[in-house]
């Protein structure tokens, strides 16, 4: 059974357990705070349309969801509702504005009308989950993402907002439009493939010591930056290929424009220049 918690101001009185607290002084703002149960390895999904989102792992088997929705207009708070669904495994946070679809899934088209359009409240998300948790489906549309020590997998974007991950050691699927993508692992493995994509941001990559790793990066308008392989010019733009210390975990950068960096700890020794 699922069970679904959601806050605004108007149901503030019914939400036994959750803690949500409105402030009119200043920037009016609402605060919600809740934690969910969830199995060491289990799902988490997260959308949010306007606002940044913080991810934090922690040796628990609990889910925290704080969260604050800010708008210059206190009328705006309202209109965007905080949705966690805990479920068998799975539990999905997401945001809905009055007016979207239902079923919360993201769109780009715009939830308000008129000078409303300009103002829509802001969710800013500060979530901790459990170190192996599979980050499945976080989908932003305008905010920044960041990542701490998460050791499952990891299928993340945003369309409007950069993308910060350290202290990886999964699986990681990570993309965004607007904005740059700084990635860091601690850990690589064969079996868990690593792509970052960008279109307009930097793309950097870090890269624990000792690991194997077979790599591939292509950036269509701007340059590759590595201490590892050589990169080549060639009619569609910049490409790298390296194989490192006899290879292992895949891993796909791609970028359109904007630069790619890729550095490794066990790189320290002088490296040849590359081609440019």
């Amino acid at each position: 059974m699922v069970r679904q918690w959601t806050g605004t101001l108007g149901l503030l009185p019914l939400l036994c357990g959750t803690a949500l607290y409105a402030n009119v002084i200043g920037n009016p703002h609402v605060d919600f705070h809740q934690t969910f149960a969830l199995g060491p390895s289990g799902r988490v999904v997260i959308q949010n349309l306007y606002g940044d989102v913080s991810i934090t792992a922690w040796d628990r088997d609990d889910v925290l969801v704080e969260a604050i929705k800010r708008s210059p207009d206190p009328r705006r708070l309202d209109d965007a509702r905080i949705i966690v669904e805990p479920s068998s495994g799975v539990l999905s946070i997401r945001t809905v504005y009055t007016g979207s679809p239902s079923s919360g899934v993201l769109s780009i088209r715009t939830v308000y009308t008129g000078s409303d359009a300009e103002h829509p409240a802001s969710v800013e998300y500060r979530i901790m989950v459990p170190r192996r948790a599979n980050l499945d489906q976080v989908k932003l549309v305008n905010g920044g993402l960041s990542i701490s020590g998460v050791a499952g997998p990891i299928k993340a974007s945003s369309v409007n907002g950069s993308i910060r991950a350290d202290k990886l050691e999964g699986e990681a699927d990570l993309s965004t439009i607007n904005g740059k993508l700084d990635a860091a692992f601690n850990r690589l493995s064969p079996s868990k493939p690593i792509s970052l994509s960008s279109v307009n941001g930097p793309i950097k990559l870090s890269l624990p010591a000792g690991a194997g790793a077979s790599l591939n990066a292509h950036n269509l308008s701007g340059g590759i930056d590595s201490d590892v392989g050589h990169v080549m010019r060639a009619d569609d733009g910049h490409n790298l290929h390296a194989v490192v210390n006899h290879g292992g975990a895949s891993i796909q950068v791609h970028n359109v424009n904007g630069g790619i960096s890729i550095h490794s700890a066990w790189s320290r020794r002088p490296a040849a220049k590359p081609c440019t």
